[in-house]
């Protein structure tokens, strides 16, 4: 059986977008949580109760938590979807851009536990679930901070769901495999071939939100998908494990390969993937799904 209150952040696009789709649908009681306002969607789905918090201001969602326990409005299921993707590692690190993932992906997240872990211990389950990504075994190289972040957020929430194990608190994460978001950064520069994997690899929104929604209903810890795709993602984190310089590598913003200091290209440069304005555009791409 479905929970009846949900939380769900970062419902404009994506897989929050589906999310929220999924619980109006059914009835549910939802608060969606979105940094900007969403006149569009109050308009489109007016029983559901909008909040606008930056997930990145701890400060802010520790008052909405609170808020929301004061006024017996709580949710049973804490549905952590809000992510952005940046390009910062093309020809050089951007930090600044680096910073904004981990913020928004990492900290976004903690910023929700750590109120949450604070509540009075209650009767019923309360479901703390992660959108991570199977990125955390092999990611793009030009997006270091989306790579860090589903990695690290994955990590916490092993540990929490061993130490919350038995209480009324469930930690619970979901690796997902390639879903159609505009998360999916410089695709246009893959081959043909990587395209058409990754189409038959991908899941369809709507069935990202009903596996999700099942998998709020229990206590497992983990849910990889779709499961086709994870075998493909281990053979890549094995290949890079074992074999020497199958990691790709770096081009700088006009598509040039980076030299070494005597001019030769570097032994892993990949000068198809570039071009500046393409760069641009792949930087500029922001999915809060």
């Amino acid at each position: 059986m479905e929970p009846s209150r949900v939380l769900i952040t970062g419902t404009t696009s994506g897989v929050g977008r589906a999310l929220l789709d999924h619980y109006a649908k059914r009835g549910a009681t939802v608060v969606a949580v979105n940094r900007r306002d969403v006149p569009e969607l109050e308009a489109e789905y007016p029983a559901v109760r909008f909040e606008r918090v930056d997930v990145r201001d701890a400060e802010g969602v520790r008052e909405l938590v609170e808020r929301l326990a004061k006024t017996g409005a709580l949710p049973d299921v804490f549905l952590l979807s809000a992510g952005i993707n940046r390009v910062d590692n093309d020809e050089c690190f951007d930090l600044r851009a680096y910073q904004e993932v981990i913020d928004t992906n990492l900290l976004g997240v903690l910023s929700f536990v750590a109120p949450i872990t604070r509540l009075p211990a209650g009767r019923c389950p309360r479901h703390v679930v992660a959108i991570s990504s199977l990125a955390r075994y092999v990611g793009n190289p030009y997006a270091l901070g989306y790579l860090t972040s589903k990695r690290a957020l994955s990590a916490c929430f092993e540990v929490w769901s061993r130490a919350y194990a038995g209480t009324d608190l469930v930690f619970q994460q979901v690796l997902l495999g390639p879903v159609p978001t505009a998360i999916l950064t410089l695709d246009e520069h893959a081959p043909a071939w990587v395209a058409e994997l990754r189409g038959w690899l991908s899941a369809s929104l709507d069935g990202t939100a009903r596996a999700i929604a099942r998998f709020a209903t229990t206590r497992r810890r983990k849910l990889h998908y779709p499961w086709r795709a994870l075998p493909p993602y281990l053979g890549l984190w094995l290949a890079q494990a074992l074999l020497p310089g199958c990691w790709p590598g770096r081009t700088t913003l006009a598509g040039r390969p980076r030299r070494d200091s005597d001019g030769r290209l570097g032994a892993s440069a990949r000068p198809r993937l570039g071009g500046r304005e393409a760069a641009r555009v792949a930087r500029d791409r922001v999915d809060e799904g």
